[in-house]
């Protein structure tokens, strides 16, 4: 969708009566869930992560989850 049409949306949003607008974000809210409950990962898709790094102390344990972390962010 192109951003002018984003736009025009936004500037129809902006005229609807208060309660037009929750039951709009209502609807949003719900089709976003039904998008994301396909993504929901599970704990066992994380097994294995860090494997092999051989971490000796806990500090080394804090710099590499610092660093996943870190990563997610960019």
């Amino acid at each position: 969708m192109s951003v002018a049409a984003v736009k025009s949306i936004a500037q129809q949003i902006e005229q609807l009566a208060p309660e037009d607008k929750w039951a709009l974000l209502s609807l949003l809210v719900e089709s976003l869930h039904r998008q994301t409950e396909s993504a929901d990962r599970r704990l066992c898709d994380y097994c294995g992560v860090g494997k092999g790094r051989g971490f000796q102390t806990a500090q080394e344990v804090d710099t590499y989850i610092r660093e996943e972390r870190a990563a997610w962010e960019e």
